[in-house]
């Protein structure tokens, strides 16, 4: 029964550490797509919605760097909504 207790506990555990590195995966995705969006195609941003969006990105890397995924994902989200609204998508 001791057994059937800890393997449920480490699988709960595991659970949670995968979520955790799903989170962090998934936010270093859309920063680095909202890099490479602004490399390759910035220049469709201009005025308040360039500055939201650089905003927004510089936002993302420092909940990224504070290790607050759920902020992260949100700014990143949000960044890539102005640049597709500018975008007219």
């Amino acid at each position: 029964m001791r057994y059937v207790t800890l393997l449920v506990a480490a699988t709960l555990l595991s659970f949670g550490a995968q979520a955790a590195d799903e989170a962090k995966t998934n936010c270093e995705a859309k920063i680095n797509n909202l890099e490479e969006i602004h490399k390759t195609d910035g220049q469709a941003l201009h005025g308040g919605m360039a500055t939201d969006y650089q905003k927004l990105l510089k936002q993302a890397k420092a909940a990224q760097a504070k290790g607050d995924m759920k902020n992260c994902q949100a700014s990143a989200d949000r960044a890539l909504t102005i640049y597709n609204k500018a975008r007219g998508k």
